[in-house]
């Protein structure tokens, strides 16, 4: 049982590790890129434009009460 965990734990780090190194290069790809200017509505209605934000950092959360 103990050879079979650590096996196990073996192989889950090597798939972690080969997800990591690919997410790592897809990141590398993007550096320096320019997000697409996009728009949406506040809670209170009023339309924000991403490029209102240029040069600052954002952190955007989407989530639906659904």
């Amino acid at each position: 049982m103990k050879k079979q965990t650590t096996i196990l734990a073996a192989l889950l780090a090597l798939m972690l590790t080969l997800v990591y190194s690919q997410l790592g290069k897809d990141l590398q790809a993007l550096k320096g890129k320019t997000v697409p200017d996009f728009q949406i509505r506040d809670l209170n209605g009023k339309t924000v434009k991403f490029s209102h934000f240029r040069g600052k950092v954002v952190l955007l959360n989407f989530w639906s009460p659904y």
